[in-house]
């Protein structure tokens, strides 16, 4: 057979003059809770129900405070599961870590934020321009930097007014065409002349020797001798 437990009950009013023993535990009729004495404390604690609780949620549509986490590095805002949208800031930095991302005007700009050097971007490629008409750069598996169009996936050759280079150095040929000679070595003392309309070659010669056309019209070093041109 059940037990029935019944509790020391009255009013609200009537717990405001009521002190309690150490432990006990009595029914506040009025606002349907529990009040715990502690044998001093008049009216004892009163546990707040959900209504109590439910109406201090917090208004994050009225903020008038700082969000300050309780302690440094201890919480996230959003998760991998549920992120937030959209941010939107009206001042000019953001701090993630040691770095910061600011804006002046027209200018991003990403460095330390005790002011050192040393940031390091590291991403896939470079969108330069709009959609339809700019250019991406990107670095190919074997470190070289590229260029291609982002609507078709060609790549693209990239023009640059001025230009300065201390030190360049070609992994190929440099061609005729880009104005280079198409040769990746030189005989000492030879002469460079046109072998066709795309392409040149050398001519070197032994001491005595003179340079002269042959019957083809390629330039020849022989001696001056009547010999067969």
């Amino acid at each position: 057979m059940a037990i029935e437990v019944k509790l020391r009950r009255d009013t609200a009013n009537q717990h405001s003059t009521f002190t309690g023993a150490i432990g006990e535990v009595t029914v506040d009729i009025t606002n349907d809770t529990l009040r715990v004495h502690d044998g001093v404390t008049t009216g004892g604690h009163r546990l707040a129900t959900f209504g109590d609780i439910s109406q201090y949620t917090a208004n994050l549509l009225a903020v008038t405070t700082n969000i300050v986490p309780v302690s440094n590095t201890s919480l996230d805002l959003g998760t991998a599961e549920k992120s937030w949208r959209d941010l939107y800031l009206s001042g000019n930095t953001i701090y993630i870590g040691d770095q910061t991302i600011t804006t002046t005007a027209n200018t991003i700009s990403i460095q330390r934020a005790d002011g050192a050097d040393g940031v390091r971007l590291n991403i896939d490629s470079i969108r330069i321009g709009n959609s339809s008409t700019g250019t991406v750069l990107k670095s190919t598996t074997t470190g070289e930097i590229t260029s291609y169009v982002p609507t078709t996936g060609a790549e693209t050759s990239t023009n640059f007014a001025n230009v300065s280079i201390q030190t360049l150095i070609l992994q190929n040929v440099l061609g005729t065409e880009y104005g280079g000679t198409g040769l990746s070595s030189f005989t000492p003392n030879g002469i460079l002349y046109a072998a066709n309309s795309s392409s040149l070659s050398q001519a070197t010669g032994l001491t005595g020797q003179i340079l002269q056309i042959a019957s083809d019209g390629t330039p020849t070093f022989d001696k001056l001798d009547g010999g067969d041109f």
